[in-house]
């Protein structure tokens, strides 16, 4: 046998060909399935003293060489770490397994393997026990290190004790021996050490699999309940589209047609299902202007339609086979982004068929107003020509004064015959874009022989309302004039905003409305003369929305507010 100064080589060369037996046995640690390792604690602790087990049986020494060494040897280290990682069940299991090889090698178990594997047990058992912070904790390479120390300890008592329990005929240990042990003891510290890092790393490696993997599972379920939402969005956005009466078609950028629902289909004469290869249905005013019975009414808008416009393009869309739509813009957008439009088709046939049918009998009707109206005054002149004739040749004075309140009873009707004439058209024609400035001005033609100075100052505002609120201006004025008193002198329309409406404010320098009549005056036949004319400024506002009171102060002069609600306005 080769020596070398106080250690035999051969000694080193079988406990570092044992520890290297060992450390790669050690690996099969890493093919415990991880269903094992998150199962239950007692499956876990049987795989963890099999693999040490095996580990131990193959790495013995006596049993695969014969070197003359102990059987347990450097494979003690196996005990305490079995125990830490499975507990005492892998590490009775694995002691189990070297104290049957140290009996079957020896013949006899000696009595310092038996307190050399307990006290592994023992120590492997108190760190189990603290487990929870152990295997992956930041301070696991110190605990380690203390796991090293307390087997060098076990063997290093082991040794004390058995070498004072000699018999006096016993040769005491040498130097040799001593320091063979306690290289001995070193190697187990040590060894305890590196074998720890390796199974520390394998531990850390399955963790950090565990946890890709439930990362990876967590990605996957978020994908697949997105997933989920998404198919049941779009399908509620496909019933919802597919649900309404209108015909609905989605184009890009460049006008190609990229979906549409089955309404739109039919109306378009399009195929049932959009074409799924990428190009398209057409380009929307191809589709659209064979179909129309007018294509030059519809292009010019199509023409200058904005990216960003969301308006009615038309109100009256007339097809060759006689259906009449309302055809509405509306932009794709994503944030500031415009990805293309979506137009609606509403079918408004039966809407305007029966739009048209009302034109027709108002028509007619105001028609039959106006002869009516005629015959009416042409019989009140007679009437009146003869009370004149009988008051000529009346000398009863009583008489008399039944003749005047005749006279002025007729010319009451006479009145309203012309008023009803002058509002006729009230709600017969559709709301529009009316200039204020022209309305006023129009208005105020006939007071222009007054002396009363009459200002506009509203600028270019238009607002959304029926064409005959030019008899709004003409009635406020007219009303001024009639009740203002003697100090009238002037009158003067401006405009203010009160977010989100508009506020157009007349106001005159007049006596003003006392309190309690402030609410009454729009009230039908309030008033000193018909009774109809503040009645019927209101009236004609509230057809598109608008409102108007009276907020002035008596003895200061009138001031009305007529109130245009948002999108009523706008500043050309």
């Amino acid at each position: 046998m080769i020596e070398l100064p106080l250690v035999s080589l051969d000694l080193a060369r079988t406990m570092v060909q044992n520890f290297a037996i060992i450390a790669t046995m050690l690996l099969l640690y890493d093919f415990i399935p991880d269903s094992v390792r998150s199962g239950s604690r007692l499956r876990f602790s049987l795989y963890v003293g099999i693999v040490f087990g095996v580990t131990a049986f193959i790495s013995m020494p006596e049993l695969w060489q014969d070197t003359g060494g102990s059987v347990i040897g450097v494979n003690f280290i196996l005990v305490p770490l079995s125990a830490i990682i499975g507990g005492p069940v892998s590490a009775v299991f694995v002691a189990s397994v070297l104290l049957a090889g140290s009996a079957t090698s020896s013949g006899s178990l000696a009595f310092s393997d038996i307190l050399t594997i307990l006290g592994g047990i023992l120590l492997g058992t108190v760190f189990y026990s603290d487990r929870s912070g152990f295997r992956l904790s930041g301070q696991y390479s110190v605990r380690l290190i203390a796991l090293g120390a307390g087997v060098a300890l076990i063997e290093l008592v082991v040794f004390v004790f058995f070498s004072g329990q000699q018999t006096p005929g016993d040769n005491p240990p040498g130097i040799t021996g001593i320091i063979t042990m306690l290289s001995f003891i070193v190697i187990s510290g040590v060894g305890t050490v590196l074998l720890g890092s390796i199974i520390w790393v394998i531990d850390r490696k399955k963790e950090t699999e565990r946890e890709l993997h439930e990362y990876k599972d967590h990605l996957e379920g978020l994908v697949r309940d997105r997933t989920a939402e998404l198919r049941q969005a779009n399908s509620l956005q496909r019933a919802t589209i597919e649900s309404t009466a209108d015909g609905i078609v989605v184009v890009d950028r460049e006008c190609v047609v990229r979906a549409y629902n089955q309404k739109a289909s039919a109306i378009l004469e399009l195929p049932v299902h959009p074409p799924k290869d990428g190009d398209g249905a057409g380009q929307f005013p191809k589709i659209v202007a064979p179909l129309l019975a007018d294509p030059a009414e519809f292009l010019p808008f199509f023409r200058a339609l904005p990216d960003s416009a969301e308006q009615v393009i038309s109100t009256g869309l007339r097809f060759k086979n006689n259906r009449i739509y309302e055809l509405y813009v509306h932009p794709q957008q994503i944030g500031d982004h415009s990805f293309g439009r979506v137009f609606s088709f509403h079918d408004i046939t039966r809407k305007k068929l029966a739009e048209d049918a009302i034109t027709a009998a108002n028509a007619k009707l105001m028609l039959l107003s106006e002869l009516t109206r005629h015959d009416i005054l042409n019989q009140m002149t007679v009437i009146i020509a003869y009370l004149d004739l009988l008051e000529m040749d009346n000398h009863d004075p009583a008489m008399s004064a039944h003749i005047s309140a005749m006279k002025k009873s007729l010319e009451v009707i006479r009145f309203q015959l012309e008023f009803t004439r002058d509002y006729q058209d009230l709600g017969l024609r559709k709301p529009d874009w009316q200039a204020i400035e022209t309305a006023f001005t129009t208005a105020a033609g006939p007071f222009g022989d007054r002396n009363t100075t009459i200002t506009y100052e509203a600028g270019t505002v238009e607002v959304f309302a029926d064409p005959m609120i030019g008899q709004v201006f003409r009635n406020l004025m007219d009303n001024s004039l009639r009740h203002g008193g003697k100090g009238l002198s002037g009158i003067r329309l401006s405009v203010s905003k009160d977010d989100p409406d508009l506020l157009l404010v007349y106001v005159d320098n007049g006596i003003g409305v006392p309190p309690e009549e402030k609410e009454r005056i729009f009230d039908k036949g309030f008033g000193k003369h018909t009774g109809l004319g503040m009645f019927l400024i209101k009236e004609i506002l509230s057809i598109t929305g608008i409102t108007i009171r009276e907020t002035g102060s008596f003895g200061q002069g009138a001031r009305f507010e007529i109130r245009v609600p948002a999108g009523k306005y706008r500043f050309p």
